[in-house]
């Protein structure tokens, strides 16, 4: 009677899911009246509701102007705490930021207020706008605990009678897509307007009033600097680029590697909402200082896990305004990692445990979908895992897309693949429910890597290859019980619709090695993170790569190739752990670390350096 009545319950609730269904992709996970929801053992578990306690636009202020400042409304009534302000002066600073003045506000309901005309004035005047009749400041929004939620901005214009806010460059600008001839520079404003970037006397406009900018500088020259003005109404902020040189160039250059920014320990701007701002900024600093031409950061930016939207946002931004000073002049390009995850998270309470999936939508609320809405990455990847032999309905898409989490991209002789190891990730209890795990590279992403490599190698421009991917091919302190090792097991491996994939994680970690190693003579590194330290690993076929009693088929390798971890750049750290290969483990340390890349022709040497106190880490020749 018990499994009859089982039954009876678990067709009810299938068919009182709505017309609207989730993805078919995912198992037992239907949508009804109610809402999003997963069926155990004839059970409905709803969906968590998101935390959205803010908007993430009201966090810009909402200001309203009179006689004496501003008045900001966040619109979030349970906001208590401290604002500091003060002015930025953009005016000769290379790097403006905020000096925040002597004087804070309270923030009582949400609501708080900048005196500007008695607080700012007279000596207090760093900007001159008593005389130019404007300004700009920036606030930190502070919590009644100390914890830093926001730094904001917030731009004005005076006449006798009142203070009126004006649309304020909130994020950027950014440089983006730096090649040859060609430049994307992007910013956020508060308000959806028109602006324009001139760029050698030629200016370039939107077309329509939008709140993100994106604006391409084309029929530049290669290896050129110039200098660029964005123009937001009354409001200029100028700064220069570097076009990338002609392909091929062999001329001498450095770009810059690290992951896992998200938030540390320690209190202050270790933790501005879900990201070590401190680290990432000594990290950006260290970079531009050192004469890198780009920054490649994989992964992990922020905390994430969120069930919300709005929190992800809030997130991604505090990571953009940790580097902005330094990402007006050189790209940070960002790599896809396990704390991007926005999820749809339940929560079983009849057996205690919690399930997790991709969000969705995936077309526009995915942890996909928010991190294309974030960063903006050149779009020669994969379409996404629709038409393998695991797609349940090959007419119609399924799957989230890869725009901008996998690509390629060049800089003189040397070219970086970028990949994802947490596509449609799916971090809790993944067999009964669907989806991809750590560290597990699918179908038409391993299809589209091979693919890429075969054109690099053939490429007469391209000298050096580095392969950047967020889980270590071999983790040795943190992550040994999962990414690509997963403790010798392997069992673990994607799921689509129920349907288990034949390749194991260990598995399709050998097969992605082939292509790296044995089918590519061009590639020199792979760069990955995820575990919070600093460590070289020597890959050779002397390596013990696999657990006693292993049945499937051992890869051959035919050359050495060197693991360079650095997930070092805020999160928590991690120590070494017991693992096969430890003895082929050259160097490892949980400083904070930037990794710097010397390319010079032929010759590439690496040096490691803690940006916090510019101590040298580690310095090495990597030879192929």
């Amino acid at each position: 009677m018990n499994k009859l009545y089982l039954l009876i319950i678990t067709l009810i609730v299938c068919s009182a899911s709505s017309a609207q269904k989730a993805p078919f992709v995912y198992k037992n996970i239907i949508e009804d009246e109610k809402g999003i929801c997963l069926v155990v053992s004839g059970r409905k578990v709803y969906a968590d509701k998101p935390d959205d306690s803010f908007k993430f636009i009201d966090l810009y202020g909402n200001p309203k102007g009179h006689q004496l400042g501003i008045d900001l409304d966040f619109k979030h009534p349970r906001l208590n705490g401290i604002l500091y302000y003060g002015f930025i002066n953009y005016n000769g600073a290379k790097m403006p930021q905020t000096v925040f003045f002597r004087k804070s506000a309270k923030i009582k309901g949400g609501k708080s207020s900048i005196d500007i005309k008695q607080n700012l004035s007279g000596r207090y005047d760093m900007v001159g706008w008593e005389e130019s009749r404007k300004g700009i400041l920036g606030y930190r929004i502070v919590l009644g605990n100390g914890a830093i939620l926001y730094d904001g901005k917030l731009a004005f214009t005076h006449n006798e009678l009142k203070f009126k806010p004006e649309p304020t460059l909130i994020e950027g600008p950014f440089i983006n897509k730096l090649e040859p001839n060609s430049v994307v520079i992007s910013f956020t404003t508060s308000k959806q307007i028109k602006a324009s970037v001139k760029v050698n006397g030629k200016s370039y406009k939107d077309k329509n009033p939008v709140f993100h900018h994106e604006i391409k500088i084309d029929k530049l020259e290669p290896n050129t600097t110039y200098d660029y003005t964005v123009k937001i109404k009354r409001f200029k902020f100028s700064y220069q680029f570097k076009t990338a040189p002609e392909p091929g160039s062999r001329n001498k250059f450095t770009f810059a590697y690290a992951s896992d920014s998200r938030s540390g320990l320690g209190g202050g701007e270790r933790d501005i909402f879900g990201v070590n701002a401190y680290i990432m900024k000594r990290v950006a600093s260290l970079a531009k200082s050192e004469g890198a031409e780009f920054v490649q950061f994989t992964g992990d930016l922020i905390n994430g896990y969120e069930t919300s939207k709005e929190r992800m946002k809030l997130q991604y931004s505090n990571w953009k305004h940790s580097i902005e000073p330094f990402g007006h002049y050189i790209p940070f390009i960002a790599g896809f990692g396990n704390h991007e995850a926005y999820v749809y998270k339940f929560h079983d309470k009849y057996e205690d445990r919690y399930y997790m999936v991709d969000h969705f939508p995936f077309k526009d609320n995915s942890s996909e979908s928010v991190f294309q809405d974030n960063f903006i990455n050149v779009e020669n990847g994969p379409e996404s895992e629709d038409g393998t032999e695991y797609d349940p309905d090959t007419n119609k898409i399924d799957f989230p897309s890869y725009k901008e989490t996998v690509f390629w991209y060049s800089y003189a002789n040397v070219a970086m693949v970028v990949l994802n190891s947490n596509y449609w990730f799916t971090p809790l209890n993944i067999s009964k429910t669907s989806g991809n795990r750590h560290g597990f590279v699918m179908d038409n992403q391993l299809k589209w890597f091979d693919e890429t490599i075969k054109q690099l190698e053939a490429n007469k421009d391209i000298d050096h290859i580095f392969i950047t991917i967020h889980t270590p091919f071999f983790p040795n302190g943190g992550h040994v019980a999962d990414d690509m090792w997963c403790n010798g097991n392997n069992k673990p491996r994607a799921y689509v619709n129920g349907r288990a994939y034949k390749s194991g994680i260990i598995e399709r970690r050998d097969q992605l090695l082939d292509i790296i190693v044995n089918k590519s003579k061009k590639t020199i590194a792979i760069l990955t993170g995820d575990e919070h330290n600093y460590s070289l690993l020597k890959i050779s076929n002397k390596m013990n790569r696999y657990p006693q009693q292993y049945k499937h088929k051992k890869l051959k390798l035919s050359r050495q190739i060197c693991q360079i971890n650095n997930g070092a750049a805020g999160a928590p750290y991690y120590a070494k752990e017991i693992t096969p290969w430890m003895k082929h483990l050259q160097n490892f340390s949980i400083q904070n670390a930037l990794v710097l890349i010397d390319v010079d022709g032929l010759k590439v040497n690496v040096r490691v350096i803690n940006p916090d106190t510019e101590e040298l880490i580690d310095e090495y020749k990597l030879n192929k």
